[in-house]
C-alpha cells in the first residue's frame, strides 16, 4: 500500500488490483457488449449480510409446519379475544361497583338523618319537656323510685 503524509497523520491508499492479476472463472468467457449488459444470474451473485439473514429468516419460516403456525395463529387469536372480554368484564365489574358505593353512600345518609330524628325525639332536651307537661318538677335531690303498677 502506498502511504501519503498529510499533517500528521498518514493516508494510506489501497492498491487496486492489476489487469493481469484479475482471473476469470473456468468455463467462463468474456462476452460482448450486448451480452455484458444482462442481469446476472442467481450464482453470480454475490451475497453480503443482509441477504443472507433473509435467506436465513425465509429458510426458518420453510421449516415450520402448516399446522403449527396455524395453532399459533389461533392461539394468539384466542388469547387476544379473552384480554378483550377480560377489558369489558373489567368495565362491567367497575360500573356495578360504583352503582353499589353509591347505594351504599345514600343508605349510610339515610341511616344518619334516621339516627338523627331518633336522638332528637330522646334527647334530654325532649324528655325533660315531656316531664314538665305531665307535672314533675325538676330538683336536685333524688326522690324515691316512682313504682307504677299495672293490673
Amino acid at each position: 500500500m502506498a502511504t501519503k503524509t498529510s499533517g500528521r497523520y498518514a493516508v494510506r491508499k489501497p492498491k487496486t488490483p492489476k489487469r493481469s492479476m484479475v482471473t476469470q472463472r473456468k468455463g467462463s468467457r468474456r462476452k460482448s457488449g450486448a451480452e455484458s449488459m444482462a442481469l446476472p444470474g442467481w450464482g453470480e451473485i454475490k451475497t453480503n449480510g443482509h441477504a443472507e439473514g433473509r435467506i436465513r429468516a425465509g429458510a426458518y419460516l420453510e421449516k415450520v409446519s402448516t399446522l403449527r403456525f396455524g395453532l399459533l395463529i389461533l392461539a394468539i387469536a384466542a388469547c387476544f379475544t379473552l384480554y378483550v372480554g377480560h377489558v369489558h368484564a373489567t368495565q362491567n365489574l367497575l360500573a356495578e361497583v360504583q352503582q353499589v358505593r353509591k347505594e351504599n353512600l345514600r343508605l349510610h345518609l339515610k341511616h344518619d338523618r334516621l339516627k338523627g330524628a331518633f336522638d332528637q325525639a330522646t334527647g334530654p332536651s325532649a324528655i325533660y319537656e315531656r316531664a314538665r307537661r305531665l307535672g314533675f318538677v325538676e330538683s336536685i335531690e333524688y326522690e324515691p323510685t316512682i313504682r307504677v303498677e299495672t293490673e
